[in-house]
């Protein structure tokens, strides 16, 4: 959620069509390994905005499974008794729900995808409604919306916390503790309207008041001196902020600017670590948010390693590692199967899979079981709070039974 592409993505796009379908082939098993040309090709699908303005967001996830292909490939893939190559097969849907039902079809029809991964609510829930027809496919969906798993889909696998895991513990780390006003300037997409629902519902339980909804699109208003005017003209303690995480430090820095001192709880799109690239970190004092990646022990080396492998100097954060630890969980899930055409039959052998992914691939709160609703669940789960001192004060944080 950083502008569009960045030197970290070296690799070739091939443009289909009028330019609204994005192919990134990225050449897989570069470093040789047990996945030779000898086996067969066995393709993972993704759908995800890829170019444009908000690209950066879509290629981070897109870096992540690419580094856990290339690694595999690396080992060798064996299923079944043959021999696989890993190849990542991407469409751009530009963040466009229809597009990603598009994208979906097609490669599970023309490309043969049994797994395909999408990374925006709507999106995935457009997936949804295609997965368990005909032409049956395996969702990996990396949103926290948990309206994700209501849906009861037996073929999605929801890879990240679910946003209701943050709420309260939120709202019990700002100094009003739910009991003062709270402002709503969140990003207007469908998922930042359902975190600013659930939010401002909790916000009420917890005796506070909730003031005008000053929800804006990130992607298309680019002046928010208004919005931010409209915001702080109700005396909030407290605003509930976030989206692509440089408009979302943008925001703070105009809010800072117009001399609102209050406390920011920032939703779980924009990361801590992204945000200081784009305002002075000061302006982020007094803010509660998911952990930057840096906060989680042990995770010195996977950063490093992605780095050096994507020639980045740009942050590396949790959409990165948690699509790198999660892909060969799904692999794992084929293995134990014995198939790579039977969508069920990995998604039942997803809790065994779970516990024989090897330890190198788990980088932060690596998920260590799955629910039966199909949630990838951790008990390594941490928020941070950023101190009046510029310091991140980490706390753990539950995840709610789904």
């Amino acid at each position: 959620m950083t502008p569009a592409s960045s030197s970290r993505m070296r690799r070739s796009f091939v443009l289909v069509a009028s330019g609204s379908l994005v192919a990134a082939l990225a050449a897989c098993g570069g470093d040789g390994g047990g996945g030779s040309s000898e086996g067969e090709t066995l393709v993972i699908g993704y759908s995800a905005g890829i170019s444009g303005g908000s690209a950066e967001y879509g290629l981070n996830v897109q870096n992540g499974l690419q580094m856990a292909i290339d690694e595999l490939n690396a080992e060798g893939v064996e299923i079944g008794g043959k021999n696989y190559t890993l190849k990542l097969e991407s469409l751009d849907d530009q963040y466009q729900p229809s597009t990603t039902g598009t994208n979906a079809q097609r490669l599970v029809q023309k490309e043969g995808a049994k797994i395909v991964f999408v990374p925006h609510a709507g999106g995935i829930k457009a997936a949804q409604e295609l997965n368990t027809t005909r032409d049956k496919f395996l969702l990996g969906a990396y949103s926290s919306d948990p309206e994700i798993l209501a849906s009861k889909n037996e073929l999605t696998v929801m890879i990240p916390p679910s946003f209701t895991s943050y709420i309260d513990p939120f709202i019990d780390k700002v100094a009003t503790k739910g009991t003062g006003s709270l402002g709503l300037l969140t990003t207007s997409s469908e998922f930042g309207q359902e975190w600013t629902k659930a939010a401002t519902a909790s916000w009420k339980e917890a005796g506070g008041k909730v003031l005008d909804n000053n929800n804006i699109d990130y992607g298309s208003v680019s002046d928010f001196a208004g919005p931010v005017s409209k915001t702080l003209a109700g005396k909030p303690d407290v605003i509930l902020v976030g989206g692509p995480s440089q408009p979302t430090a943008l925001i703070i820095e105009e809010a800072r600017k117009q001399g609102y001192d209050g406390a920011f709880m920032i939703i779980d799109q924009a990361k801590f670590e992204e945000l200081e690239e784009f305002t002075d970190p000061k302006n982020l004092n007094d803010s509660v948010g998911i952990a930057p990646l840096t906060e989680f022990d042990g995770t010195e080396d996977f950063i490093t390693r992605y780095k050096e492998k994507f020639k980045s100097d740009k942050p590396v954060n949790a959409d990165i590692a948690l699509n790198y630890q999660s892909l060969p969980v799904f692999v794992e899930a084929m293995k134990s199967a014995g198939t790579v055409d039977d969508p069920q039959a990995i998604r039942d052998a997803m809790p065994e899979a779970v516990g024989n992914v090897d330890d190198k691939f788990k980088v932060a709160f690596a998920p260590d079981r799955i629910s039966d609703s199909g949630h990838f669940v951790s008990d390594g789960l941490k928020a941070a709070y950023r101190n009046d001192k510029g310091k991140y004060e980490s706390f753990p944080i539950d995840q709610p039974k789904d």
